[in-house]
């Protein structure tokens, strides 16, 4: 896939993505690796729509995929939930693109991925935490991470709802994934290690840690900053300052900026 694009751009420049943004990446995830796995769902979406396969169909696969996965989670089984994972993820991405390129983008669509999206964000974590269960302080580390990624996705659809740009920072929903299965593929090759004893898999713990502490830092700030905003907008008496816009719906959490009716990924 990375080299399909390269080979793109080198023959024909970087494609036109405006809902990736002009910066889609970040500190701890390159912009071209996005570029390219975005770039790559385009085909699918195309092939998809020719089928009338419908956007909500892809929303529900996309959730029912996700939650097989804390099973499988829970009893160890790290490669296999990654597998349905990443398959939750690119449905996950497909689906709004599906429903851009069939002239079915909607509020009502906008709304379900919205809310499907936190309960595919929590069901890998609940499946890691039960599978930490005899080890209190690992089994904080995927709790803490899953209010992260609440907290982030959150706190962009608030910023989004008073109509207030942020920049695009770390931890955002693609990014979380990325890492999450990062750590569940490269994770069973430690089963265990001299300094974490009878912990088991450290490495899957340490992505883990990585998704939770720096996610709860970057949605700390993001709710900082959209305080800072609305404080200084409040106190200049701006108008609308006080009133969120009509769809704060339109807030969507999308792997690879493939929301419905909406732009980059929460």
């Amino acid at each position: 896939m990375l080299g399909a694009y390269a080979v793109r751009v080198a023959r024909h420049g970087r494609p036109t993505m405006p809902r990736l943004g002009a910066s889609p990446g970040s500190a701890l995830l390159p912009g071209p690796i996005v570029e390219a796995f975005y770039w790559s769902f385009h085909a699918p979406a195309r092939a998809l729509v020719r089928l009338r396969v419908s956007p909500d169909a892809l929303t529900y696969l996309s959730l029912a995929l996700s939650l097989a996965c804390a099973p499988l989670l829970a009893t160890g089984r790290f490669r296999a939930g990654a597998a349905l994972l990443v398959s939750s993820a690119i449905l996950d991405a497909l689906d709004g693109m599906v429903a851009r390129e069939g002239g079915r983008a909607s509020r009502a669509g906008a709304v379900l991925d919205s809310c499907l999206d936190r309960l595919s964000d929590a069901a890998p974590l609940i499946g890691l935490a039960v599978f930490y269960r005899a080890h209190p302080a690992a089994l904080a580390i995927p709790l803490v991470a899953m209010v992260a990624s609440s907290l982030v996705s959150y706190a962009r659809a608030k910023a989004d709802a008073y109509q207030i740009a942020l920049p695009n920072g770390l931890m955002r929903r693609h990014e979380r994934l990325a890492y999450v299965v990062a750590a569940l593929v490269f994770g069973p090759a430690v089963p265990a290690a001299r300094l974490t004893g009878a912990l088991p898999y450290p490495i899957t713990l340490a992505g883990l840690a990585l998704v939770a502490g720096v996610g709860l830092v970057a949605g700390l700030r993001l709710v900082q900053r959209t305080r800072a905003i609305l404080a200084a907008a409040d106190a200049a008496d701006l108008p609308g300052a006080r009133a969120p816009a009509r769809d704060p719906g339109a807030a969507r959490g999308r792997l690879l900026g493939g929301g419905k009716a909406t732009s980059a990924p929460l």
